[in-house]
């Protein structure tokens, strides 16, 4: 059975995951404190301009645009990069003659694509969509094959020994097999993610919280653009901390525990 984790140290736990932004942010608000320079204002200016942000309004405007972009972007990519993974991984043949393509195409930088993206699909949320998934995809894509490649050759000739099909097999032998390298793709997905979120709204858009930071920084509304971006970094960190939460339950069969295997629920 699992040991059982008490109130306190989940509390224990949650203080220890928080005390270093927390200390940072302290001094931050301490060494900003007198500042006169208008690239560097103080903490609290910035909290205020946030605050300004979010009761008027465009705070939960500019929210819901850029992460509902992301979130669609991010739910193609798994679709996309765990099923193209799946059927390159278990295909030899495919994967050899493939393998030269991917390594070109993931070494080839998204963000320089940016505009002639927007420019060729217009200023409207598909473009954001494309460019968040097409960023999204080569982490999840190649750890997918990397993890369908890990498993043992003899699992699947026991599949093939007990005729097992091939749909039973993906769910029951693949994905489970594959499943430590594809959370591993998916986490550096969200942060890759992350960053095009923000690079695609600095070009052609009216909306989302780039565009925000952008519009604050050519106004010199500096302020304005560093509360922004620090909205940006909490709710990364916050997603982060939430998939980290969420990869422990989906691993817990695969961890270990004090040396020894987690047990199955």
């Amino acid at each position: 059975m699992r040991p059982t984790v008490t109130r306190r140290g989940r509390l224990a736990v949650a203080l220890w995951q928080i005390w270093l932004p927390l200390a940072l942010l302290l001094l931050w608000f301490v060494a900003s404190a007198g500042s006169s320079s208008p690239f560097w204002p103080p903490l609290s200016d910035i909290f205020a301009a946030m605050l300004d942000w979010a009761l008027g309004g465009g705070m939960a405007a500019d929210l819901a645009f850029s992460f509902g972009n992301y979130l669609v972007a991010l739910a193609l990519a798994l679709l996309v990069g765990i099923g193209a993974g799946i059927v390159i991984g278990l295909t030899p043949r495919a994967a050899r003659v493939l393998d030269p393509y991917l390594d070109l195409l993931r070494s080839l930088p998204i963000v320089v694509f940016v505009p002639i993206v927007v420019l060729v699909l217009g200023i409207g949320a598909f473009p954001k969509i494309f460019l968040i998934a097409v960023a999204c995809v080569w982490p999840i894509l190649l750890h997918t094959i990397e993890g369908v490649r890990s498993i043992a050759p003899s699992v699947f000739e026991a599949g093939r020994a007990y005729r097992i099909p091939l749909g039973l097999s993906v769910r029951k032998i693949v994905l489970p097999g594959a499943l430590p390298q594809i959370v591993v793709g998916v986490r550096l997905a969200i942060t890759v993610g992350l960053v095009m979120l923000v690079v695609s709204e600095m070009y052609g858009s009216t909306h989302g919280v780039g565009y925000f930071i952008l519009n604050s920084s050519q106004r010199f509304k500096l302020a304005d653009a560093w509360a922004g971006t620090l909205l940006v970094g909490v709710i990364g960190w916050a997603i982060t901390q939430a998939y980290a939460a969420l990869e422990h339950r989906l691993l817990a069969w695969y961890r270990q525990d004090d040396g020894a295997p987690a047990s199955r629920r």
